[in-house]
C-alpha cells in the first residue's frame, strides 16, 4: 500500500520546498520538527525562514541552527553590524572578556589602560605586584609629590610617623637633625613637625629622606589603600610596562566589567567574534529571540 501525505503534510512540503515523493522517501515517519531540522542542515532556504518565524524558545533554536557549536557562533557573530555584535560583549564573564586582551600589543593595551579611573588603574597594579614592590618602584619625584597632594591628610601622616620602627625613626631623627638620635626627644621632634604651617609642612616631608618617605607610604596605604590613587597614573603604567605581555593580562581582571567591553569593542570585527563567540549559548539564542530573528538568515551558518 503506497504512503499518503496528509493535506497538512503536504501544504507543509510545498512551503519547504521539497516534492511529495521525497517527502514519502525521506520523511514519511518523521515529525515536522525533525523535517525542519534534517532541511536546515541542507541548506533549505526555506526551512530556515520557518525555523526563524515559528520557534520561540531557546531550545529550539539551539538544536535547529546548532548553536552549540562555536564555529557557528563566530559565523553569527561575524555577520553582526558592530553595534548588535558589541550588544554580546556584556553577556561574557570577567575571565571570558580577559583572554580577548590578549589579541591586543602590549602598547595598546597600555594605551587603553591609560583611560581607565585611577581607582580600577590601582587595583590592577596590587594584583600585579605586592605592595611593597609597588612602593619601591615608585620614583623619589613620584613620592615627593605623593607628600605634597593636598588630599594626604597630615594626621594620617603624624600617626604613621609615631608608629615608624625604631630603625627608620633613628635615620629620619639622624636625617633631618645631623645629630645622634639619642641626644633628640622624639616625642618634641614629632611635634615640631606637627606644629608646621601646612605649605612648610608639605615642603618638609617632600625632601626628607626617601628611605623614610617609602617606609611612611607603605604604612599609610596598608592602613589607607585609597592612598594609593595619589599617585600619577604614568607611574602605575611604567610599573606594568615592566611585565611581558601575559603577566600584564592577568591582573587586569581586576577591571570593571564596563571597561573590559569597551576594550574588547576596539578589536577588529572578525577578533571581537572570536571572542564574543564564548558567550553561554541560551543566552545567544535568548538574544535572537529577542527581536533579532533575522540574523539567522543573514548568518546561514548551517
Amino acid at each position: 500500500m503506497a504512503i499518503v501525505i496528509d493535506a497538512n503534510m503536504k501544504l507543509f512540503a510545498e512551503r519547504m520546498n521539497i516534492t511529495s515523493s521525497r517527502m514519502i522517501r525521506e520523511y514519511g515517519l518523521s515529525t515536522v520538527d525533525e523535517i525542519i531540522e534534517a532541511e536546515a542542515e541542507r541548506g533549505n532556504t526555506q526551512a530556515v525562514k520557518y525555523a526563524r518565524e515559528v520557534y520561540h524558545s531557546p531550545e529550539k533554536l539551539i538544536k535547529i541552527f546548532k548553536l552549540t557549536d562555536i564555529e557557528n557562533k563566530f559565523v553569527l557573530l561575524h555577520n553582526m553590524d558592530s553595534k548588535t555584535r558589541e550588544k554580546i560583549l556584556p553577556m561574557l564573564n570577567h575571565e571570558e572578556l580577559v583572554l580577548g586582551l590578549y589579541f591586543f600589543t602590549q602598547e595598546k593595551l597600555l594605551e587603553m589602560l591609560a583611560e581607565v579611573d585611577i581607582e580600577e588603574l590601582v587595583n590592577v597594579v596590587k594584583e600585579a605586584f605586592p605592595l611593597e614592590q609597588i612602593i619601591m618602584m615608585f620614583t623619589e619625584e613620584d613620592l615627593s609629590n605623593f607628600f605634597m597632594n593636598e588630599d594626604l591628610d597630615k594626621n594620617d601622616v603624624i600617626e604613621q610617623i609615631k608608629a615608624m620602627p625604631p630603625e627608620v625613626m633613628i635615620k629620619f631623627v639622624e636625617g633631618v637633625t645631623g645629630k645622634p638620635s639619642e641626644e633628640t626627644n622624639i616625642d618634641d621632634f614629632i611635634k615640631s613637625i606637627e606644629n608646621l604651617p601646612t605649605d612648610d609642612y608639605r615642603k618638609f616631608m617632600a625632601s626628607i629622606d626617601p628611605d623614610v618617605q617609602r617606609q611612611l607610604v607603605f604604612q599609610l596605604t596598608k592602613t589607607k589603600p585609597e592612598y594609593l590613587e595619589l599617585f600619577n597614573p604614568d607611574s602605575y603604567l611604567n610599573m606594568l610596562n615592566t611585565l611581558m605581555k601575559p603577566d600584564m593580562v592577568k591582573p587586569m581582571i581586576m577591571l570593571n566589567k564596563d571597561s573590559l567591553v569597551n576594550m574588547i569593542s576596539e578589536l577588529p570585527s572578525d577578533l571581537m567574534s572570536i571572542v564574543g563567540a564564548q558567550v553561554d549559548t541560551k543566552d545567544l539564542a535568548q538574544y535572537l529571540l529577542d527581536g533579532r530573528m533575522d540574523i539567522l538568515g543573514d548568518a546561514m551558518m548551517i
